[in-house]
């Protein structure tokens, strides 16, 4: 599992189950840290972070435990003893974790005791070693389990944080087992019902941080939508409530951002940092200013993102993150200088024909627009004529690259329109 963001409190469900196919599930709980998907870097683990010790050799370890189940693909040790009555599919559950690889110090993704996970047994997609692990449980038990790849990520892993057939440690302890409470659909009709969908949106959240973390950037994007059109949809009471969705809209939008740049959809980032502008939550804020201007640099606004980045860098100086990304839009925009093209249409000789040079411009453009991973949208000068368009369109076709005029009324960037958009050509990988 990525630890790429904080770590979270959690209150309903954990999806491990489906982790390397459709995504893992987290809940949060009433008193979650504030995270959010553009932290990327781990924070460094303190000693009483975490439960556990690291295991220099499983083979060795493997010989003080007692299989869990008949294949012995879950082998257990009980460290502290738990009481009570057995769990059932009708339990939640709170437990802290910590998850090991062999021979390594710090453990790969874990959670804090005074901040558990809550896990409903009966719907959470938990991976199946996890799951047999919780319910051989009692409350107040800790026990350290060996898992089998084969209960965990797979043959294959999760490349590159997960290897090929990984067995793994959990260092598990039960803190509290309740009856699973049973909730109805929200009805948005009613009244007082903020309190109903910032419950949902918490879990919601909490659920795209988890995805976002295993990299399953797509789910993560459905749970924070998700998320949003309930806070759109819901009925506020009073001034309090709408700065609470204010709040939670302007985390869900940055995380919409930082997933839709992994995934290479920079125009519905584009479209989420505009929410972020009309919620005040843009230009005073340096990390949207950076996944704003990677978007505009991936659809070849390098002018508009170097305003973004110039602006990020009052914020914070010295953020490597931003100082690179300056860079590569430089080196991007060198790659794909359109002056010889448009040098070319000026110096034409006549309004209805493609010259060569032109066209041997064009094929030199689109070939290094193929080639540079940077960019997946690329936008031309205007001014062309009917055969130049032409051309244009064959070599698309003859590339498999998508062409088309922008609309009159789409804006990428709010701020940024000094040439009339019906005169400009898009091109899409």
């Amino acid at each position: 599992m990525d630890v790429s963001c904080p770590n979270i409190a959690l209150e309903n469900g954990l999806d491990l189950s489906k982790l390397v196919t459709t995504g893992s599930v987290l809940h949060i709980n009433a008193d979650y840290d504030d995270q959010e998907c553009y932290t990327f870097e781990s924070k460094p683990f303190k000693g009483n972070d975490y439960i556990g010790e690291p295991i220099e050799s499983f083979d060795i370890f493997e010989k003080e435990l007692l299989p869990v189940d008949t294949l012995g693909l879950v082998q257990k040790k009980i460290l502290e003893e738990g009481g009570g009555l057995a769990l059932n599919k009708e339990c939640t559950v709170s437990v802290a974790y910590a998850g090991y690889w062999e021979n390594e110090f710090e453990p790969y993704d874990f959670t804090k005791l005074d901040k558990p996970l809550v896990v409903n047994l009966n719907d959470n997609g938990l991976l199946p070693g996890v799951q047999i692990a919780i319910e051989s449980m009692l409350v107040g038990e800790m026990s350290v389990f060996l898992l089998s790849y084969e209960v965990m990520y797979g043959e294959m892993g999760v490349p590159p944080k997960i290897k090929p057939k990984a067995n793994c440690v959990f260092y598990l302890k039960l803190i509290k087992s309740i009856i699973t409470p049973k909730e109805g659909k929200i009805d948005f009709s009613e009244p007082n019902i903020f309190e109903r969908v910032l419950h949902e949106v918490k879990l919601l959240y909490s659920t795209g941080v988890v995805l976002h973390k295993s990299r399953n950037f797509i789910a993560a994007i459905q749970s924070f939508r998700k998320a949003v059109n309930m806070l759109h949809r819901c009925r506020l009471a009073n001034e309090s409530e709408e700065a609470v969705q204010e709040k939670f809209l302007k985390k869900l939008y940055i995380n919409l951002a930082v997933c839709y740049n992994e995934v290479k959809q920079p125009l519905k980032t584009c479209i989420v940092c505009n929410e972020l502008n009309r919620l005040r939550n843009l230009w005073n804020n340096e990390k949207v200013l950076y996944q704003n201007a990677k978007a505009l640099r991936m659809i070849g606004q390098f002018d508009a993102a170097e305003k973004k980045l110039r602006r990020a860098l009052r914020f914070s100086p010295d953020n490597d993150r931003i100082l690179e990304e300056l860079n590569l839009i430089q080196k991007t925009r060198d790659s794909l200088n359109q002056s010889r093209l448009i040098d070319s249409t000026v110096s034409r000789n006549s309004n209805t024909s493609a010259s060569e040079h032109f066209k041997d411009e064009v094929d030199s453009l689109i070939k290094n627009f193929k080639e540079n991973e940077n960019l997946c949208k690329l936008t031309l000068p205007p001014g062309l004529n009917a055969a130049e368009i032409g051309y244009i369109k064959e070599v698309c076709i003859r590339e498999k690259l998508y062409c088309n005029k922008l609309q009159k009324d789409y804006l990428l960037d709010k701020e940024e329109d000094t040439v009339p958009l019906e005169s400009k050509i898009d091109l899409f990988i």
